[in-house]
């Protein structure tokens, strides 16, 4: 029985969670259109060392308006983290990224968003493996790996 109602509340808070995403994206931005396809040359922004000494992740959502000559006009953002610093400390960066990036012509004067999830894994060290990844339709990943865990396991 408990197994059964366990089961039941996951699968009723999945449907939740999902619901609430589709109406955040597009009650917020509902003109937006999915990110990483309008670039032609987005950079991996950079994991900034305060960020990585006070141990702060979480996701940015940027919503860029892209002008009809293709540039960015304008960067709005909302993070996502259970760190009070992170607006301030992971925002710069992404819209540095963003702002650097050329725009393909077919997105030019609309509204594009990417998410940038930085996650921090394992303890902090002074300089961290840092490795990028996609999750096309518009998640890039910016993951901070321990020094050690980037080298071979010695015990091998």
């Amino acid at each position: 029985m408990r197994k059964l109602l366990f089961t039941s509340l996951a699968a009723l808070l999945a449907v939740y969670n999902a619901s609430a995403q589709q109406s955040v994206q597009t009650s917020s931005h509902p003109d937006a259109t999915d990110g990483l396809a309008c670039f032609e040359n987005l950079s991996t922004p950079d994991y900034p060392k305060s960020a990585l000494r006070s141990n702060v992740d979480g996701s940015v959502w940027a919503w860029a308006q892209v002008s009809p000559q293709g540039t960015v006009e304008k960067v709005d953002t909302e993070v996502v983290s259970a760190w009070s610093e992170a607006q301030k400390l992971l925002v710069p960066a992404v819209e540095k990224a963003i702002r650097a990036a050329k725009i393909k012509p077919n997105c030019a004067g609309r509204k594009v968003w990417v998410v940038f999830r930085y996650e921090l894994h394992g303890q902090a060290t002074p300089d961290p493996k840092v490795t990028s990844r996609t999750d096309p339709p518009n998640i890039m990943w910016i993951e901070s790996q321990p020094a050690a865990a980037s080298g071979a396991n010695p015990g091998l």
